[in-house]
């Protein structure tokens, strides 16, 4: 079993995991129908590609609303090779939020939302 307590190495690290990991208790906390896996068990190339956003959301460049952070989601996660689907599956790479932002329903839409204020808490982690 991996420690979910290891500390990451750089503040881009740092920030991602801050925002994955509160995003992920705030989402258990409203009991919304997705909950992924904590950030010690993702893999690789999503946690990557979650460090290279957060970092984007941290700078200049950042998105400016939850619906173009959700966009953006969606074109990263294609990338990884997910696609639609009625359920999330790891394996199968299928999500059910691989829709737009406004087909999302309410409880998905307050997630995006969630998330987009975590990444403007994070931008002043240091």
């Amino acid at each position: 079993m991996k420690n979910i307590f290891t500390a990451p190495k750089t503040l881009a690290e740092r920030r991602a995991k801050f925002a994955y990991e509160a995003g992920r208790v705030e989402n258990a906390m409203a009991k919304r129908p997705i909950n992924p896996e904590p950030w010690e068990e993702r893999d690789a190339k999503f946690r990557a590609n979650m460090i290279r956003a957060v970092a984007k959301q941290c700078g200049k460049h950042r998105m400016t609303s939850p619906e173009k952070l959700h966009e953006a989601w969606v074109v990263a996660y294609e990338k990884m090779g997910w696609k639609y689907g009625k359920t999330r599956d790891v394996k199968a790479k299928t999500h059910p939020d691989m829709v737009p932002f406004k087909k999302l329903g309410r409880k998905e839409q307050e997630k995006d939302w969630v998330f987009f204020m975590l990444c403007e808490i994070t931008r002043r982690i240091d």
